[in-house]
């Protein structure tokens, strides 16, 4: 029924959703996992099932508007797509580099977000390297296409994207890769909690951020939001 490289994506997300749980992004029935298949088709998890019990059958093809599409299997016949759709969809539209999105409740991101602090990836190499200038979205009601839009005026020159009081969406050429900077992000945020509760960040000096700036525009994943990491 599947072309060989959709199963692999079926599987893919799949597999992603088990160590999303495994690392506590999500729990419950909560997050939800994109990729794209073509230019004008997607497919994602479905509303409500546990995501890390999910079958590679019961996951959902949907069009550029939202609309689910055949063909449908027995497993996801009486599915719906993932309410958040328009968070999905707002990264696609905007960003025709992205393969991937994923979308959690990462504990310490949310933790920093609800105490009104801000996510520094200055505290961590690795994350200016990996994740250059994480956006904030404006609050909006989860599920709506209020936070859609919200998250499409960030996304579009941010990888990853704080939902505050809610999560994360992460934007990537492919999961893997969201994953990865997914598990980076949620690292970033522990740090700064600790270096608040140790008193406060010792800034790296400009220069030192520039290098990090530098390392990451010649590995070919700098943005134009980088230079947000040079003002503070």
């Amino acid at each position: 029924m599947f072309s060989d490289t959709e199963r692999k994506l079926r599987e893919d997300i799949c597999q992603v959703a088990k160590m999303m749980y495994a690392r506590e992004f999500i729990g419950g029935p909560a997050g939800n996992i994109s990729a794209r298949l073509d230019d004008n088709r997607f497919l994602l998890t479905p509303s409500k099932p546990f995501k890390q019990l999910l079958s590679p059958e019961q996951l959902i093809i949907i069009d550029s508007t939202g609309k689910k599409l055949g063909p449908h299997t027995d497993a996801n016949r009486d599915l719906t797509p993932t309410s958040e759709v328009p968070m999905h969809l707002a990264a696609y539209h905007n960003r025709p580099d992205v393969g991937a999105v994923l979308h959690g409740h990462l504990s310490y991101c949310v933790a920093m977000t609800a105490a009104g602090k801000t996510i520094r990836p200055h505290v961590l190499t690795e994350g200016m390297l990996f994740l250059g200038d994480i956006g904030v979205a404006d609050y909006a009601t989860p599920t709506t296409q209020e936070l859609g839009d919200n998250v499409a005026k960030i996304v579009v020159d941010h990888d990853c994207v704080i939902l505050p009081y809610h999560g994360v969406i992460v934007a990537s050429t492919d999961l893997w890769a969201a994953l990865a900077k997914m598990e980076v992000l949620e690292q970033v945020a522990q740090i700064n909690c600790l270096v608040n509760q140790m008193g406060g960040e010792k800034p790296m000096p400009r220069d030192d951020i520039a290098g990090m700036l530098a390392l990451r525009e010649k590995m070919g994943m700098n943005m134009s939001s980088d230079a947000n990491l040079l003002e503070d």
